[in-house]
């Protein structure tokens, strides 16, 4: 049987640089992933963190119970998980949305001044997963293989 589970958490702050630990956490979900054949959709803004994972269940609340673990994140609050016949990020095994003015429209309009994914429920938590599904992936561009333009740390957030 195939769920999409889905959570929110807020980030703790730390000294550790966001970017890195969005990169981190990017690389690893996909390498992990990709060999357990889960796919999901990660979106941080405004210190929040919301990811759905997409698989056959066994698989994806195994993952969860360590991703509740990570200390890089805090008051993890998982929404109710739901069965499905198809996977909708089929073409990730982590797909990462960066800051969408889309989403802040959204949550404005449930009547929040910022991203609260936490306060999503049953009724508008599928149109959330729309919007990140319908929203451009945040992908590093291709590498040139030499040239100056191309070296070093690439910000794809």
């Amino acid at each position: 049987m195939k769920i999409r589970l889905c959570y929110s958490s807020l980030r703790v702050e730390t000294e550790q640089d966001l970017l890195q630990d969005l990169s981190d956490i990017l690389v690893t979900a996909r390498s992990f992933n990709a060999e357990q054949q889960i796919c999901g959709v990660l979106y941080y803004a405004q210190g929040a963190f919301f990811q759905c994972l997409e698989g056959e269940k066994n698989a994806v609340e195994a993952l969860f119970e360590k991703i509740k673990m990570d200390p890089r994140h805090k008051q993890v609050h998982q929404f109710q998980n739901i069965e499905i016949e198809k996977i909708s990020f089929k073409q990730w095994s982590m797909k990462y949305v960066k800051f969408e003015t889309k989403i802040g429209h959204f949550f404005k309009d449930l009547g929040f001044q910022k991203f609260e994914p936490m306060h999503l429920n049953t009724q508008n938590i599928q149109d959330f997963v729309d919007i990140l599904l319908k929203t451009a992936s945040a992908e590093p561009p291709p590498k040139a293989t030499t040239g100056y333009q191309n070296r070093g740390y690439q910000n794809f957030f």
